[in-house]
């Protein structure tokens, strides 16, 4: 059996929708003519296929979910940095205007901490429940972007 590597669908299962699908060539013929193996064979590749097409789908949702969690990853490490360099620099602000890019370091500080949550939480979803997560994350990513970029653009 060439779909027993589909860990989602058992043996039992796959041979119970082969011998559907297989009922179901005969039934649209009417019953006549055609031939029983003919429609077992048919309805078998039609059902691997099926799963295979499946599996796939579940293989490329895990890249797609690795390549998303590595690409928040990797901007997390961006946005230290700068956050870094931006507290040297408020550091060395004049005292009217620190203690304002003060406060803004710790709401950008606040959202990171939040970012950081979202990534957690995308680490211990599993791949067919990490897409609901998604939007709620490159949603506090562009809260995260923009704040740090309105916060980097006073020291221009």
């Amino acid at each position: 059996m060439e779909n027993e590597k589909n860990t989602s669908v058992t043996p039992e299962q796959r041979y119970k929708m082969i011998a559907e699908a297989a009922y179901f060539r005969a039934e649209k013929r009417g019953f006549v003519g055609g031939n029983v193996a003919i429609d077992w064979l048919d309805a078998e590749a039609e059902i691997d296929r099926i799963l295979e097409q499946q599996s796939d789908a579940k293989q490329e949702g895990a890249s797609t979910k690795k390549d998303f969690q590595q690409r928040l990853e990797k901007q997390l490490k961006e946005w230290d940095a700068k956050f870094e360099k931006l507290q040297v620099k408020a550091k060395k602000a004049k005292a009217e205007i620190r203690a304002d890019i003060e406060k803004q370091i710790a709401t950008l500080a606040d959202k990171r901490a939040s970012a950081n949550t979202k990534i957690i939480e995308l680490r211990h979803r599993t791949e067919d429940t990490w897409e609901d997560l998604r939007t709620g994350t490159e949603k506090k990513w562009k809260e995260m972007h923009e704040a740090l970029d309105r916060l980097v653009s006073r020291f221009k």
